[in-house]
């Protein structure tokens, strides 16, 4: 039986298909909720001023400090700071204040919200740390990695590659099904070469000529991700869905039953499906 991965869901702004499985928000048991947070930029450069051993959680996606062992993480067990670079937390400089850090949960929030730890957060021991926001100040931008975005339920800073939609903002899952896709194996009546960018998170066809425009820029970056294979041109059966197409546009894998969405490089605003095959889902 061909491997799944689960936690795909569809926008019902751009239409497409998208990854959103990996951000756990322990103050409403689901995912961060980062409306309205502006964004923020954090320096990893190793000359960067100010206070290192801050790491990201690759499976809560919070911003954690390392230097007094790994916290307790949003996802269950202790943060998993693997794949993270080594984040730096300046005191002064103009940014945003007072970010502050909980000796609990080792994790940097704005305001004593639920801690994973228990209870609320607890800034005793803490410095005030200053972020860059919004591009400002532009010393600190300019050495930073933007897409950090406050989380109004747990009050934490958390990575957010998820603002990627065509439509403006972060994409909204409300209402969808959790997808599973596989990974390519043999098998009858599917197409592999589907991918995963690494920068939009939407699932993109990677054999055409043209890899396709991504909503946050340029064309798709699939690096880092496995090789995908979809149902093509076969009926649905129970925990299926139909009507998914391929965009010639943008590459993606949009749902055609409830209109055109928004492509980030069609001409007409929408997604077309001229030339694609008929597609189907599973659903988890």
């Amino acid at each position: 039986m061909a491997q799944k991965q689960e936690n795909w869901k569809w926008c019902s702004k751009c239409a497409c298909i998208f990854f959103a499985g990996d951000a756990v928000c322990r103050a409403n048991n689901g995912v961060h909720d980062l409306s309205g947070s502006a964004m923020y930029a954090i320096s990893y450069q190793s000359t960067a001023p100010g206070q290192n051993k801050w790491k990201w959680c690759k499976k809560c996606q919070v911003l954690s400090y390392t230097g007094n062992g790994v916290g307790t993480c949003q996802a269950g067990g202790q943060h998993d700071v693997s794949s993270s670079g080594d984040y730096h937390l300046p005191s002064t400089g103009g940014g945003q204040t007072p970010w502050k850090w909980c000796h609990k949960c080792q994790g940097l929030a704005w305001q004593a919200a639920p801690c994973t730890a228990g209870g609320n957060h607890d800034f005793a021991g803490s410095g005030q740390y200053q972020i860059c926001m919004n591009g400002e100040p532009r010393a600190q931008a300019s050495i930073g990695q933007d897409e950090w975005r406050w989380c109004k339920n747990c009050q934490l800073l958390c990575f957010d590659g998820k603002t990627s939609c065509a439509a403006g903002g972060s994409h909204i899952s409300a209402g969808s099904g959790n997808y599973a896709i596989s990974f390519a194996q043999q098998a009858a009546n599917t197409q592999d070469k589907w991918k995963w960018c690494n920068k939009c998170y939407g699932l993109a066809y990677s054999a055409s000529a043209s890899d396709g425009v991504c909503p946050r820029g340029g064309t798709h970056n699939f690096g880092g991700s496995g090789n995908y294979a979809v149902l093509l041109n076969v009926p649905a059966a129970a925990g299926q869905q139909d009507k998914w197409g391929w965009c010639r546009h943008c590459q993606q894998m949009w749902y055609t039953g409830n209109g055109a969405g928004k492509c980030p490089s069609s001409a007409n605003g929408g997604h077309v499906k001229d030339g694609s095959g008929a597609y189907v889902l599973s659903f988890a």
